[in-house]
């Protein structure tokens, strides 16, 4: 695609491209491309050939496992800003561990590996602000396994609920799923008829109240209090 289409604000933003001089960018940047996604369109399936790394420009996409039955477990969900696959690029003929997505209509800028490998060579400063990247991914997903296996169901829907939730905000507030909340089910682990029972239950506790895809909370700091062990 033409180089008008890149939005390069969003791409210079990201902490893996701001340690870019103008000259690394443009070579980084002359290889990249732009797909578009519609919705439930797959960016790539598990075990394809990892060459590209990327970020989101709109909408959402998701990285799931699919189990022999077909049922998703859905990993990660990434939204605009956010780039994913950079660690691949340090394996040689690297493959794709999981399917990727679009929850939504979607841009994804595509990066070649090898173009960006050599940028890292000349680039210290850039290097270890990818391993920084990286480290702190690493340390998020151990936290995510660590729910996954420790907590309970309630735990895990509130711990992710409160995700978006400023830590300071303690009376009313509200909670949009902007992915369908099948996938929110997948995304903690839950099958969708377990989960619609568990936002009863939060209901009939007083907990939230569910308007559509709107979750209200009357009372951020007694839901924490409630589950407060499901926040470490």
């Amino acid at each position: 695609m033409a180089r008008s289409s890149f939005k390069e604000s969003i791409i210079r933003q990201s902490e893996l491209f701001s340690a870019l001089s103008p000259l690394q960018w443009e070579s980084v940047r002359k290889e990249a491309m732009v797909i578009s996604l519609k919705r439930d369109d797959y960016l790539f399936a598990e075990h394809d050939a990892a060459d590209r790394f990327f970020i989101v420009a709109r909408g959402m996409i998701k990285l799931f496992l699919l189990s022999d039955e077909g049922q998703e477990k859905v990993l990660r969900i990434i939204n605009a800003g956010q780039t994913f696959g950079e660690a691949l690029m340090f394996l040689k003929k690297g493959r794709y561990p999981v399917h990727a997505a679009a929850l939504q209509n979607s841009d994804v800028y595509a990066f070649r590996c090898a173009g960006f490998l050599k940028v890292l060579r000349e680039s210290p400063e850039t290097t270890f602000r990818l391993l920084g990247l990286l480290s702190c991914r690493l340390q998020s997903q151990l936290q995510e396994i660590d729910g996954i296996t420790l907590q309970n169901a309630p735990c895990r829907f509130v711990r992710y609920l409160l995700e978006f939730v400023p830590e300071e905000q303690k009376g009313q507030a509200e909670v949009t799923l902007n992915i369908p909340k099948q996938v929110v089910a997948a995304h903690i682990s839950v099958q969708p008829a377990s989960f619609s029972r568990l936002l009863r239950d939060l209901t009939e506790r007083g907990l939230i109240r569910v308007d559509g895809n709107t979750i209200h909370i009357p009372n951020v700091s007694n839901l924490r209090t409630q589950f407060g062990a499901c926040q470490r």
